[in-house]
């Protein structure tokens, strides 16, 4: 087993915050704050709750050696003496024979639509209620979803930062596809690449994220954040702006947090996706086919701050390279919530401005 680059919280914390991490999912809050308050309780969050998703469930398989170091090193660390992984019971075939070989302590939960919701997972998986308007990190428990730990595995053990993104892609497309992209590619260009036909882009609907849960974005300017877990795609006709939801289906009431994922997939149509369960060799892997990105400098949810640009235009990059600083300060400042951001493809920076950075291959 090999060694971390870092042996102590301070050192990790500001780690994690050099390398760019925030969560991978959910509100994208920046890791290294999580870490700032020892707790004796980690969750892994394997729930993957939206219909469709199965990307965390594909790194926890293919990456099982990693986590298996990397759980070891936040022991050690954080002094964590626990470390659940709290999963769905409907996964419970595929993620079982992880639990033999490794010995990875898998908690299963209702196979309900809100169980990946951070305060519902730590009482399923702990027993402990969070109190109204406090967080799990107030009973003693740090929630982390599945790519979130294992970012910290590329940076603790390969000092590399937050470049790339596992997502899934689906609804109304031919294939449902996990995809492995630089964060920043464009989202018209994904779509390109999965066979949607993007010359009639501005009839379909793309959520970035589930249908409770996702934020409608535009498909010709978006592109893949650090916390991208999913793109929805509909057409705009089933699209209901003012719920930012899906319509349901003609006689269907609309889905809520207490429904069973089959019966919140029946509602929207997406009950083909319940039986699906990709392996890693089903990952379409675009990391090179990418020519242009788009790195936002506010990625980190409604409470983080924009990061700061650091390069400028004509500046040539290479993969990992910062191009984008936290905010300067007291790194337990809440209001100074920041983390950096780093080049994910090799090229040249195009534009620079308050909200993102460029950069195209040249």
């Amino acid at each position: 087993m090999t060694t971390a680059t870092v042996q102590t919280r301070e050192d990790a914390v500001k780690l994690f915050r050099e390398m760019g991490l925030i969560g991978a999912g959910g509100a994208g809050f920046p890791t290294y704050f999580k870490y700032l308050t020892p707790t004796k309780i980690l969750i892994v969050n394997a729930e993957e709750g939206e219909p469709g998703y199965e990307a965390d469930k594909i790194l926890l398989i293919s990456q099982a050696d990693a986590f298996v170091e990397v759980f070891a090193a936040l022991k050690k660390i954080f002094g964590f003496e626990q470390i659940f992984i709290g999963a769905k019971e409907k996964d419970k075939k595929i993620l079982e024979p992880l639990r033999e070989k490794y010995g990875f302590d898998v908690r299963y939960t209702p196979s309900i639509y809100g169980m990946g919701e951070e305060k519902w997972l730590t009482k399923a998986v702990t027993g402990m209620e969070v109190p109204p308007g406090k967080i799990p990190l107030h009973v003693g428990v740090t929630v982390n979803n599945v790519e979130t730990v294992y970012n910290m595995y590329r940076a603790l053990f390969q000092s590399k930062p937050v470049t790339e993104k596992y997502f899934n892609v689906y609804g109304e497309v031919a294939k449902q596809t996990v995809v492995l992209a630089p964060v920043g590619t464009y989202l018209i260009d994904i779509l390109a690449m999965i066979g949607v036909d993007t010359t009639r882009y501005n009839k379909l609907a793309v959520l970035d994220g589930g249908p409770l849960m996702g934020d409608r974005v535009n498909v010709g300017e978006h592109a893949v954040t650090k916390k991208t877990n999913g793109f929805l795609v509909i057409e705009a006709a089933k699209y209901v702006a003012d719920q930012v939801s899906l319509r349901p289906l003609p006689g269907q009431p609309a889905p809520t947090w207490d429904d069973t994922l089959p019966e919140a997939m029946k509602k929207l149509g997406l009950e083909r996706y319940l039986d699906w369960h990709p392996t890693p060799a089903d990952v379409l892997d675009i990391r090179d086919k990418v020519t242009r990105v788009k790195i936002f400098m506010h990625q980190d949810g409604p409470r983080g701050k924009p990061s700061i640009p650091i390069v400028k235009v004509g500046d040539r990059v290479k993969i990992g390279d910062p191009i984008a600083k936290p905010l300067d300060g007291p790194i337990n400042d809440f209001n100074l919530l920041s983390v950096a951001h780093h080049a994910s493809i090799d090229g040249v920076v195009t534009e620079v401005n308050e909200k993102f950075v460029r950069i195209e291959k040249k």
